[in-house]
């Protein structure tokens, strides 16, 4: 593993099944790693993490983290592996569900990445952003429109972001999981067939390289992974 930089890395969804692997190959890595939480105390995170409160669904809150983060160092990289799934086809969703996706895959992320990227830029020292999309996003299936127009719509945000950051020193790239091997998705597809699916390690571990010097060249990538 190569990772030479050691400011703070921000794990959006650090709570969650690939954010929990993220954050356990960043420590292992000596990463300073900072998880935003909705309720500090009630993840189950590993001694070394710092739990602060923000909630993803609130601009101010993301503001204030961005200041509290800065207090504690500088932003050296952010992942964002927060989200949600809703199914129904286009035609018949409800706006309801689609505010939800659009909150949970889209504005959360925005929102997380616009703190790091203000951060990084006012600081001068770049750094590094990767934002967790979807195969989805690329990838036409029937029955989950909601789902799949707001992952795309974060895969843009990446591009945009990576063009409009280059020049300071900033990557901005996006990971695209097929479907994980979790305990949530084995429970809600209890007779799928797991054998093309991808561990969260697996996920993980090309995050992790994202965020290493050794990726330095690489920005605007849309990385399939499963």
């Amino acid at each position: 593993m190569v990772v030479q930089r050691r400011g703070i890395t921000v794990v959006g969804g650090g709570g969650g099944a690939l954010g929990a692997a993220v954050v356990t190959r960043l420590l292992a890595a000596g990463r300073q790693v900072v998880i935003p939480t909705r309720h500090p105390g009630r993840l189950a995170t590993p001694g070394g993490v710092t739990e602060l409160e923000c909630d993803l669904d609130d601009a101010a809150a993301v503001v204030r983290l961005r200041a509290a983060v800065e207090a504690m160092g500088a932003w050296e990289g952010v992942v964002s592996a927060s989200g949600g799934f809703a199914g129904g086809r286009a035609h018949e969703v409800d706006d309801a569900a689609i505010q939800e996706q659009i909150a949970a895959n889209l504005l959360g992320p925005w929102r997380l990445a616009r703190a790091a990227a203000a951060s990084m830029v006012s600081s001068g020292a770049g750094g590094r952003i990767v934002i967790v999309a979807s195969r989805a996003a690329v990838d036409v299936a029937r029955g989950q429109a909601a789902y799949q127009v707001t992952k795309a719509a974060v895969l843009r945000l990446a591009e945009v972001m990576a063009a409009e950051l280059k020049g300071h020193g900033i990557t901005v790239n996006a990971v695209l999981p097929g479907t994980m091997d979790t305990p949530a998705n084995r429970e809600s597809m209890p007779k799928a067939n797991r054998s093309s699916w991808v561990s969260t390690d697996a996920v993980a571990a090309i995050i992790e390289w994202l965020l290493s010097e050794a990726a330095g060249a690489v920005t605007g990538a849309a990385i399939p992974a499963g």
